[in-house]
């Protein structure tokens, strides 16, 4: 699987050693971390999100792959689905206990616990949660084909630096909402997320939070610890 997305949700934590992080000269302008501020305080205010969004994941030797997309939708406290929609259907769900992933084209869902703590800051500032500033080193980019009128780029790089990603690059407004994500791991693939019509704090369905494996599908553990396959 080469979304990203799955290994930032099911990963245990991303402050394991890993390679070491970029060149910090000009890093944590104050700028650059009021920023951060405005985000995450933009995010505490809001009780639940939802978006389209456009997924385009390119690898470094190998150009773009097709874009998919999907919707997304976010509740406070703890919940989140990612809904892949085109070219296939995947489904990436966060019930507060357990995240999901599931692709009916596999006819596998693969499921871990998960706690709150577990889930890195790209994730997390989603529910206005985790510490921006604490973790990232971050500066303001002002010369990135990214961002335009209106909009600006942060540049942020883990302070503890993560084995499955570099840094991260978020395209927001004044107001501090977040706009595009852009994710570079260590072998230089990027992974670019472009969300629109934003929707806040409008009433999201209980049940896109809720997932029950078809019968019929192989479901895997992925935790730290094996676990048999079961058929439902």
């Amino acid at each position: 699987m080469n979304n990203l997305i799955f290994f930032l949700l099911i990963s245990p934590t991303l402050a394991a050693p890993g390679k070491g992080a970029e060149n910090l000269k000009g890093y944590d302008l104050p700028d650059a971390q009021i920023s951060c501020i405005r985000i995450q305080g933009y995010y505490n205010k809001i009780k639940t999100f939802q978006a389209a969004f456009k997924q385009i994941f390119t690898k470094r030797f190998h150009g773009a792959q097709k874009p998919e997309s999907g919707m997304v939708y976010v509740q406070k406290p703890g919940k989140m689905a990612w809904e892949y929609l085109k070219p296939e259907k995947k489904f990436f769900i966060v019930d507060g206990k357990k995240v999901w992933i599931y692709e009916p084209s596999q006819k596998q869902a693969m499921w871990r616990h998960i706690k709150d703590s577990a889930l890195p800051a790209p994730v997390k500032f989603l529910w206005g949660k985790g510490d921006l500033v604490g973790t990232f080193h971050v500066k303001l980019i002002t010369n990135s084909k990214h961002g335009g009128k209106g909009k600006a780029v942060l540049k942020l790089v883990p302070k503890s630096a993560s084995p499955h990603y570099r840094s991260v690059l978020f395209v927001f407004t004044p107001q501090g909402a977040v706009l595009e994500s852009i994710v570079y791991d260590h072998g230089g693939n990027k992974n670019h997320i472009i969300f629109s019509g934003i929707k806040l704090n409008t009433v999201i369905s209980g049940k896109r939070f809720v997932f029950t494996p078809p019968k019929g599908i192989q479901v895997l553990y992925a935790g730290d610890k094996a676990a048999p396959a079961k058929k439902k």
